[in-house]
């Protein structure tokens, strides 16, 4: 992909129907780059609408006409909801910037959280020397996507990412092994939710964690990742891109990590529905497989997805009686026909 760089970060945010959410977010990075002398004149925003008809659209335009002559702000109107990994894909072919960041319009910034990314990846240069060497797996040497640590709105940490997508660790999160008293963490799970997670976020020590992949709520990129593994993949409508795209760049050995120190507000589902995460969830895996796995594994991780579905639907339909989730669970089976 062949762009003039003359920035040092562009910030992307996607919007649709979310116009209250989409402004604060916006203010909370205009706060940061404003603030920063080092930014403010090296920073573009490029905020893409996907035909929202809430009002954004006006709304949007109120503010990039605002702040225009202060920041270089851009804003892309499609005339059609192309989903995040092609809207995000728009903005990412028209950004200058060296590093990209790419922001989920439910969130706000807390001060500070872009310089401290941008010193991050700066401390860890790229050597492409050693990022293939068997002797070297674990360190930063090829740090290409670095993820914010994500809160919930009562300042907790929002658990985010997990190891790369395989059978056992696919097995691990959809029956709950991870999640077990005193072993959960001998089980490495795809999705790092259950008691290991929580333990190791407990006792982090503010060192910059290594993960399999993170969540595309707040991440900054290389450029060179992008010109290296390419732009995310349109197959995939919403949810599950994230993971997909660190699997390509754990495959051209680029390194995937949290910087405790850069902090975001994720105020959650806000910008979609938890039933289309649910099934989205179930989707990507069987995309995955279907792309970069052997042909073979397909029938064993449809088992494991039944399995784990047929678990949740026992879970939420006796134990907890949640009729909403059960009826998610349901269609979700129907993926695996």
């Amino acid at each position: 992909m062949k762009t003039h760089l003359d920035l040092t970060l562009s910030v992307i945010i996607v919007s649709f129907n979310t116009s209250k959410l989409t402004l604060q977010s916006i203010e909370a990075v205009l706060a940061e780059l404003l603030s920063e002398d080092s930014l403010r004149d090296q920073s573009e925003i490029i905020v893409v609408d996907n035909h929202s008809i809430d009002g954004s659209v006006g709304a949007l335009k109120k503010i990039v006409n605002s702040y225009s002559s202060k920041i270089n702000f851009q804003l892309i109107l499609n005339s059609e909801n192309r989903g995040f990994a092609s809207a995000n894909n728009l903005a990412i072919k028209q950004a200058r910037g060296h590093f990209i960041f790419l922001l989920n319009s439910d969130t706000i910034l807390q001060q500070g959280c872009l310089s401290k990314m941008i010193r991050t990846l700066i401390k860890y240069p790229v050597n492409n020397l050693t990022s293939a060497l068997s002797s070297h797996k674990g360190q930063l040497d090829r740090l290409g996507i670095l993820a914010a640590t994500l809160l919930n709105p009562d300042g907790s940490i929002q658990h985010q990412g997990g190891r790369l997508p395989n059978l056992l660790t696919v097995t691990s999160q959809m029956l709950f092994l991870d999640d077990l008293p005193f072993i959960g963490k001998l089980f490495p799970s795809s999705q790092e939710t259950g008691r290991a997670a929580r333990s190791l976020i407990t006792t982090d020590d503010g060192q910059v964690r290594q993960k399999g992949w993170v969540g595309g709520t707040a991440i900054m990129i290389r450029r060179e990742v992008i010109n290296e593994v390419g732009l995310l993949d349109e197959n995939i409508f919403m949810y599950g891109e994230d993971m997909e795209y660190c699997l390509r760049c754990h495959h051209k050995h680029w390194d995937i990590a949290i910087d405790p120190n850069a902090k975001v507000i994720h105020l959650g589902s806000a910008s979609s529905s938890s039933h289309q995460a649910l099934l989205g969830e179930i989707k990507t895996y069987l995309y995955i497989w279907a792309k970069h796995m052997p042909h073979w594994q397909r029938r064993f991780l449809k088992l494991i997805l039944w399995m784990g579905i047929n678990l949740r639907l026992l879970i939420f339909g006796w134990f907890k009686q949640d009729l909403t989730k059960v009826k998610t669970y349901q269609e979700a089976l129907t993926l695996l026909d």
